[in-house]
């Protein structure tokens, strides 16, 4: 992977030099603050930034060989002052010292340490939200909206940071289906985020609105509670159900299911550091042969639970997630941050949302702006208004 690091004497110039150099699409992946002179001490400060580019093939490119104001990563004569980062005890690799933290906030204007805060008050992580904020910046620079306004209170900080996240958040397909054409779609995800009421809430939209003939089918023989939940559906709907313990009685199933054109398979709630589980899981998929696999995943749920059912539900190969219960989570940060690529999670593509129990009002095809409105709580949207 080939980087460049910039030096200059504020953020914004640094970003300046970055799209210049390494065009519209560089990305920041770091920034922190430094020293010269004798080991960091009596000389002038500047903001240093680590970007790369992506060459067509999704590596890491850099725009040229840098000359001795761009060091290369991991060249240690260009910053004498990193060998001297705090180390947190029991790590085997160096960690941001407070000072570079403190640095990183302390060159925002106002507007945006507060926004910056925010988001880590919400569980988003450090790192991704000093990526969504450089990207903020970013986009006001190239508008050129930051070299008349030090203190940035006429800034559209809020869009641009609406615009930094979308840039990452990826939107998958629906379910789309044609008469006469079989689409198997399967639901999973832990217990209680809400798989069997989408299940219906899609079933009746499919059934009711689009006018295709659908089948149900469970796995979720573990609660007697689910299966009777979604053979009542089934009555009212009319729709022929099917419910399987075992792998060999999958086919047999969704053959007495007739020709209908989308089958709905519900599954039983699995922790996602249960590696028997999900085995189990993959073994009933497996033998469906599924079209599609929704992960579905509660908007309620905290931050690094997301991100653990992403990771733990990665063998079942999930081809997009469903987020539920955006009614009880009155902002989105902490979500849309845990289904983000970040380095220790691939990340997921979203394919519909829900907002409540009515079945088939309260579900709809993902939408980014939407989720993007409500990034932040009520009263920062209220502040960016009051500044504008």
């Amino acid at each position: 992977m080939h980087i460049r690091t910039f030096r200059a004497n504020s953020l914004q110039d640094a970003l300046e030099q970055i799209r210049s150099q390494m065009g519209a699409d560089a990305s920041v992946l770091h920034t922190r603050q430094v020293r010269d002179g004798l080991m960091g001490w009596l000389g002038r400060t500047y903001v240093e930034v680590t970007a790369g580019l992506k060459d067509g093939e999704g590596n890491e490119i850099g725009a040229g060989q840098g000359g001795s104001d761009s060091p290369q990563l991991g060249d240690d004569h260009g910053c004498p002052a990193s060998r001297f980062n705090v180390v947190s005890q029991g790590s085997d690799s160096l960690q941001p010292s407070l000072q570079t933290q403190a640095s990183f906030e302390e060159n925002l204007p106002a507007p945006l340490r507060s926004y910056f805060d925010e988001l880590l008050s919400q569980g988003v992580l450090r790192a991704v939200a000093e990526r969504w904020i450089m990207g903020t910046v970013s986009f006001a620079a190239s508008l050129g909206e930051t070299s008349g306004d030090s203190l940035g209170s006429s800034i559209p900080w809020l869009e641009h940071l609406q615009r930094s996240v979308g840039r990452e958040l990826r939107i998958g397909s629906p379910i789309r289906t044609q008469p006469g054409d079989r689409r198997i779609v399967a639901l999973v995800g832990p217990t209680g985020v809400g798989k069997t009421t989408t299940v219906a809430k899609l079933a009746a939209g499919f059934r009711l609105e689009a006018r295709r003939r659908v089948g149900l089918l469970t796995i979720d023989t573990f609660r007697i509670a689910a299966v009777q939940q979604l053979r009542a559906y089934a009555d009212i709907m009319d729709l022929p159900m099917e419910v399987v313990e075992k792998p060999e009685q999958m086919r047999p199933a969704l053959g007495r299911l007739g020709d209908v054109d989308l089958v709905l398979i519900d599954t039983a709630g699995r922790s996602p550091t249960s590696d028997a589980r999900i085995e189990q899981l993959v073994e009933l998929l497996r033998s469906a042969q599924p079209d599609e696999t929704h992960l579905v995943l509660s908007g309620t749920s905290s931050v690094a639970s997301i991100e653990q059912t992403i990771r733990g539900f990665a063998p079942v190969r999930p081809t997009s997630a469903i987020v539920t219960k955006l009614d009880e989570t009155p902002h989105l940060a902490g979500v849309l941050s845990a289904i983000v690529a970040t380095e220790t999670n691939s990340g997921i593509a979203l394919s519909y949302t829900t907002d409540g129990q009515q079945v088939p009002d309260d579900i709809a095809i993902a939408d980014a702006s939407a989720l993007l409105s409500r990034l932040l709580p009520p009263r920062m949207q209220l502040s960016q208004a009051e500044a504008a």
